[in-house]
């Protein structure tokens, strides 16, 4: 009896230091802060806005909330190898700017801002 008492304090504790291990970290306030966002243009729509004006393979696509505005943030690596993080406005569609990345994801420069395509 002794030994299941000490079994259930044990796995309740680590379930207790699990929880607020999560709570505290960063990365769960981050996705639950993004899972709320509202958004009037769906992931597919960004996709194909930003594969249409930067053809390519799409590496990685999330929402995001950045200096208060909620925006897709998605990478697409091109024929010659360059990858491209392209914003896109999560209400209204525009691509908000795109910057050439190096092969350890830095920006090279070579954006644009509010181009006004959509």
């Amino acid at each position: 009896m002794k030994r299941v008492h000490t079994f259930s304090l044990l796995g309740a504790s680590a379930l207790l230091l699990t929880s607020v291990g999560l709570a505290m970290s960063d990365d769960g306030k981050e996705k639950v802060a993004v899972a709320s966002l509202p958004t009037s243009v769906t992931m597919e729509e960004a996709l194909k806005t930003a594969t249409t004006q930067f053809p390519g393979k799409v590496l990685e696509a999330e929402l995001e909330s950045e200096d208060g505005k909620v925006i897709y943030e998605v990478e697409i690596v091109n024929a010659a190898g360059e990858i491209r993080e392209v914003e896109i406005d999560a209400q209204s569609g525009k691509i908000l700017s795109s910057e050439l990345e190096d092969q350890e994801g830095h920006k090279k420069g070579a954006s644009h801002k509010d181009s006004g395509k959509s």
